[in-house]
């Protein structure tokens, strides 16, 4: 482009670093030379725009202008969808690593809303996800337009200039693109009708604005560029295009591209924003937006609650749901089947488009619904791309119109319908294509099932060109179609699963094929309990099987993708598994996976109560963790209140500690110490009376199971383990039966005494020790009263206010309190009670014995005044030796931890510059590491560095070293091709959870497609 910065030396694609120029604010200056060059080149284009407010204004103006006209001429749906407020995750930021002692970048996933992210100035490339329907295009277009007014209005003049750029017309191959033709698409997709303003600016101050972070580019479809959409090998073709778009924005750009997972690039070193599919809540709050009434949100209610229906995963995305509400309003009935909604969408706007007078309109609008399912099927299966030259589609139309008359009519309404749409710029060419690619996508799918031998059904199950297709034909096709379509599939599953279980196979990974397969059924059915699964759901469960017994932690992470796919028994146990294990990554999958399922059984739910109660013994989640976490809690179906029952959980800690603290209280207070010494010796006493059991019976029953599962254990269960072995595999019910009956008779102790007080008339001292007594239960019993008391099912409500505080004497008047489910189910020998009886009674009497033989020898005499000082003052050296050493070890571990940051920022460092270009230096560098959360945090490092292509890396190496930290691995020899300190490093990390999800997600990341 003339008069552009593409003569600009600095800026030649070949000269460019990137390693050196992402994200580092590295801003390649120009020699004195070069300058005289530019000056040359941009006298001959056009000139320089002013600067100033007044210009950005304006400039905000035209692309204002030209995104309204663009909107304007797709009309899809109306503006109600734009103002949904979208959530997203953010599923790649730092990861925790539980070692790290000093504040920092805490927290791997954090939910908020978009238009707050895509606000968020610190970010530079964000990387949109999600699926079809669920607002991706509609999110960047409200926050430019958004952002633009702003501008415009001098609200906000200094704010990023966004502009909006759909790649569906980017011709350009993977070996034809460059920044140079990038940079005159954005031009021609920017300029409204050639306005000379925008060229202007394009060509003279875009570039510099662009890395000086006063523009946002907003890039959308980057899943329809064609040479992506055509290509058999996804990395291969999107490589390319994502290397330009680092290389256009340079060092410190801000730049948005949306994709769908499929098809879209696995971009490392971007903030990648997952969008998560609606809430319960969040469904019923469009509903009430779009202006449905009670009466009508009552009538769509079981189509969003119950899964048999076949609605209800379908309804998750916005686009799905204004369309439910569009046909509820305009017919009175709910639909029959999904596919109703477009169907009954398509009808609507054809009819509406239809001239009231002329031709017989159902006949007509046949005609029209035939060409429209046609021409989807030909930009399906042709090249191009899914736009037509506006040359193709009049011929097209021409073919099917049997007169001109006909051809002039199908063009008039086709155009008024607004389902088809044509791109403004003249300049380039106008193209025509469907408003939204889902309404591609079901005609599409509509043609191949009236029309079977139109795509073979291999094809159709292993192409990438036909998968939406095929997860339309097998969502809404007749049996005729779905079933050979089935039968494919299930032939490559087979192929995978003989393969897998083939004699000598050690080890296991999925193949593209089979990702592809199985995450084509997924996105079919997820959320569906009637499916015809008799054809592949046995291969998927044994596919399933054999990736967790013998694949990875990457392989068992997508076999949990498949969790919708399997059978309830074998999916309640597979949901055990994953929260059983100390991977985050495994238990947040599986969590988010058991939102897709049509219903949450008995068993699932428990399972999410005792992870939540499993999660109190680990380290302390971050808010932007918690936050994601009740994200997730809240997409699950059901009346279960997860969020709630959560804070009740996390709160128990806490509760714990208020207890124990205010027993200590009591005892300092009801001691009446005469002196600080004797306060001091008071809130001690207090505090090994009240809170160090309380704490020690809390922890330990927290990790016992079934209440958790057993992981994440606190040190009181290690400390606990070191001294008795027994005390690591402790059941819940025995340990809360033996704490229980112990808590009970202290109950019965201070009862006694209460009594003993009043008979004697010594009313104060009596109702002293009772309340004692009574304190000491309730701080041992409460805690595990309230993780019992969620573990059994109670709900949130229930646990609330006077409920939570008495939560003790509740718990104990249950029927199935373990004391008293003993005691039921026990088959009592007469001859065994009479015997523990005499037992009791006899030990009772020995100890009282005694315990008046102490009271008569010490009676009477008094201690010499040395002793007397020497038993106060004993108490007092211990205080002072512990707050002495208490402070020592303080400032020592103070110091310990800097000078082991200062260590860990060089050691990471220097791995960074070794490893971070991949290939054997990864390894070396990796494993001159000493610590598990030093590599944690240099494998995070290279994972997220921003290129454009796969890191070059052995997968065979990685893992092989996965395998060794999950020592599923035989053999102590050396793994050859990895450096010979790879295998004491290796062992020494075992069972390194944060590490082996990073190595897991690396693995992922290197899985061809």
């Amino acid at each position: 482009m003339r008069g552009s910065d593409e003569g600009r030396p600095g800026y030649d694609q070949q000269r460019w670093s990137v390693d050196t120029v992402i994200n580092a604010q590295v801003h390649l200056p120009l020699a004195a030379g070069d300058r005289s060059e530019v000056g040359v080149a941009r006298a001959v284009g056009p000139p320089p725009p002013p600067e100033g407010p007044e210009f950005r204004k304006s400039l905000a103006r035209l692309l204002l202008r030209k995104l309204t006209a663009t909107l304007d001429e797709m009309h899809w749906l109306d503006n109600k969808l734009i103002d949904l407020s979208a959530v997203v995750e953010d599923v790649d930021g730092r990861p925790p690593t539980h070692r790290r002692v000093l504040p920092g970048r805490r927290g791997r996933s954090a939910v908020r809303p978009l238009h707050e992210v895509l606000a968020r100035p610190e970010t530079d490339l964000i990387l949109l996800q999600g699926g079809a329907g669920t607002g991706k295009s509609v999110a960047l277009r409200r926050h430019a337009m958004s952002r633009l007014r702003q501008i415009a209005e001098g609200r906000n003049i200094t704010a990023p200039l966004p502009l909006y750029v759909n790649l569906r017309d980017l011709r350009a191959g993977p070996d034809e693109i460059d920044t140079d033709v990038l940079r005159r698409y954005i031009l021609a997709q920017t300029a409204p009708r050639g306005s000379a303003d925008v060229a202007a600016y394009l060509a003279h101050s875009f570039m510099d604005d662009l890395r000086h972070r006063r523009v946002t580019l907003l890039l959308d479809s980057f899943d329809e560029i064609p040479a992506v959409l055509d290509s058999p090998t996804i990395d291969a073709a999107v490589a390319p295009y994502i290397q330009t778009v680092i290389e256009l924005v340079g060092g410190g750009g801000r730049c948005v591209v949306a994709t769908r997972e499929y098809k879209g690039p696995r971009a490392s070193g971007w903030t990648r924003l997952q969008l998560l599919w609606m809430s319960p809540q969040q469904q019923n709050d469009l509903l009430r937006g779009l202006e449905l009434d009670n009466n009508a949100l009552a009538l769509v209610q079981p189509l969003l609650l119950d899964p048999r229906l076949g609605f209800a995963g379908e309804l998750r995305n916005p686009l799905s749901l204004h369309l439910l509400a569009t046909y509820v309003r305009d017919n009175g009935a709910l639909p029959d089947r999904p596919s109703a909604l477009f169907a009954e969408y398509a009808a609507s706007r054809l009819r509406a488009a239809l001239p009231p007078t002329g031709p017989d309109k159902p006949r007509a609008r046949t005609v029209l619904e035939g060409f429209l399912a046609q021409f989807a099927y030909r930009l399906t299966s042709t090249r191009g791309g899914l736009s037509a030259d506006e040359n193709t589609y009049v011929q097209e139309i021409s073919r099917v119109a049997d007169s001109s008359v006909t051809r002039d009519l199908m063009l008039r309404t086709l155009a008024a319908s607004r389902i088809l749409v044509s791109s403004t710029e003249e300049s380039t060419g106008r193209t025509v294509f469907f408003g939204h690619r889902r309404v591609l996508q079901y005609f599409s799918g509509r043609y191949v099932a009236a029309h079977p031998s139109a795509v073979p059904a291999r094809e159709l199950a292993t192409s990438g060109r036909w998968r939406e297709t095929a997860v339309t034909v097998l969502q809404d096709g007749p049996r005729e179609v779905t079933l050979p379509l089935l039968a494919a599939l299930g032939e490559v599953l087979a192929a995978e699963r003989d393969r897998a279980l083939a004699p000598g196979t050690d080890g296991f990974e999925w193949s593209p094929e089979a990702v592809h397969c199985l995450e084509l059924l997924s996105a079919a059915y997820q959320g569906r309990p009637d499916w015809p699964h008799e054809l592949v759901r046995p291969l998927v469960e044994e596919l399933v099987a054999a990736a967790w017994e013998r694949g990875s932690v990457s392989d068992r992470k997508f076999a949990l993708d498949c969790l919708p796919l399997l059978s309830e028994e074998t999916r309640q146990a597979y949901v055990d598994h994953a929260f059983a294990v100390e991977s985050g990554w495994l238990r947040m999958t599986v969590l988010r996976e058991c939102a897709t399922l049509p219903v949450l059984s008995a068993e699932v739910r428990a399972s999410i109560r005792r992870l939540l109660i499993t999660r109190l013994g680990e380290r302390r989640a971050s808010p932007a963790e918690t936050r994601a976490l009740d994200v997730d809690l809240q997409r699950l179906r059901g009346d279960d209140d997860f969020v709630g029952l959560r804070r009740v959980v996390d709160r128990t800690r806490a509760g714990v500690v208020a207890l124990g603290g205010s027993g200590a209280l009591f005892q300092a207070i009801t001691e009446q110490p005469g002196d600080v010494l004797r306060l001091l010796m008071a809130l001690v006493s207090g505090l090994l009376i009240f809170a160090l059991p309380a704490w020690i019976v809390f922890r330990l029953y927290q990790s016992s199971r079934p209440v958790s599962y057993g992981k994440g254990r606190s040190r009181v269960h290690r400390i606990a383990g070191l001294i008795e072995p027994d005390l690591l595999d402790v059941k819940s019910d025995p340990m809360l039966r033996v704490v229980s009956t112990m808590a009970l008779g202290c109950c019965a102790i201070g009862l006694k005494a209460m009594i003993q007080g009043i008979a004697a008339y010594d009313i104060v001292p009596a109702l002293v020790t009772a309340a004692f007594c009574l304190l000491l239960s309730q701080a041992v019993l409460w805690g595990p009263s309230v993780l019992y008391a969620v573990h059994r099912g109670d709900s949130a409500g229930s646990l609330r206010g006077a409920r939570l505080l008495f939560v003790v004497p509740y718990v104990l008047g249950r029927r199935d309190h373990p004391c008293w489910e003993w005691l039921r189910t026990r088959k009592w020998k007469w001859r065994t009670l009479w015997r523990n009886a005499l037992l009791t009674v006899a030990a009772l009497s020995a100890f009282g014995v005694i315990a008046a033989l102490v009271d008569k020898v010490l009676g009477g005499y008094t201690l010499p005044r040395p002793v007397l000082m020497a038993i106060y003052a004993a108490p007092l050296a211990v205080v002072a030796w512990m707050v002495a050493t208490g402070v020592y070890k303080a400032l020592h571990m103070i110091i310990r931890v800097l000078l082991a940051e200062i260590r860990r920022h060089r050691t990471l460092s220097r791995a960074l510059q070794r490893g971070r270009a991949g290939g054997p230096a990864f390894f070396a560098a990796l494993f001159s590491l000493r610590e598990a959360s030093e590599a944690t945090d240099f494998v995070w490092s290279v994972r997220n560095v921003p290129r454009g292509t796969p890191l070059d890396l052995d997968r065979r190496l990685l893992r092989q070293c996965i395998a060794r930290l999950e020592s599923t691995a035989t053999g102590a020899e050396q793994i050859h091709g990895l450096p010979v300190e790879a295998l004491p490093r290796l062992t020494r990390w075992q069972g390194d959870s944060d590490l082996l999800d990073e190595l897991g997600r690396l693995d992922e990341q290197l899985r061809a497609r």
